[in-house]
């Protein structure tokens, strides 16, 4: 047998010897990639049904709110419109103990056409490093609801170890009381 194979290996030309090599290669190279591959698939697949069967077996959600529901929610979270100062203080608190020098702010209430809201417009200078303006806003923000970021724009003193002067514009929603 090992002599057949030697002498038909002898009468073959290159190109038919080089096809077998490239036949042997791209077996071997099946087994040593795409099988175990298969088998990842395979249990890839396996996890995905298990775990469509875990989330088909938990409780949805109750239905969406309705809208008028929502609304009211969300009216509920702002604050009175007799409760500005009060906002306006916390407002303060929370740039002071960000480390912000506040010089003067400007504060002018605006009724909504709707009737049920009250606009705070506040205009805050404010000195003091970026970092602590960011901290200022974050803790501000999270802990006021009505409170929306309307500008911001950045000045720097000429100088090595000048502050940087923030104008920040917001505006407070309030419920108007019924």
């Amino acid at each position: 047998m090992i002599w057949r194979l030697r002498r038909a290996a002898r009468d073959l030309d290159w190109p038919a010897f080089a096809g077998i090599v490239l036949a042997v290669l791209a077996v071997g190279l099946y087994l040593a990639t795409v099988r175990p591959l298969e088998s990842q698939n395979r249990s890839l697949r396996d996890r995905v049904a298990e775990l469509k069967s875990q989330a088909d077996s938990q409780p949805r959600d109750a239905e969406p709110a309705l809208p008028e529901s929502q609304l009211a929610a969300f009216f509920g979270q702002l604050a009175a419109a007799q409760q500005a100062p009060e906002l306006v203080q916390q407002l303060h608190a929370h740039a002071t103990s960000a480390g912000l020098a506040l010089e003067r702010g400007e504060y002018r209430p605006l009724p909504d056409a709707s009737g049920k809201l009250m606009r705070y417009q506040i205009v805050l200078p404010v000195k003091g490093t970026y970092p602590q303006v960011r901290r200022f806003l974050a803790g501000a923000m999270r802990e006021m609801p009505g409170l929306a970021l309307d500008a911001i724009a950045f000045q720097r003193e000429t100088g090595a170890s000048a502050a940087l002067e923030t104008q920040l514009r917001f505006t407070v929603f309030l419920r108007m009381s019924s």
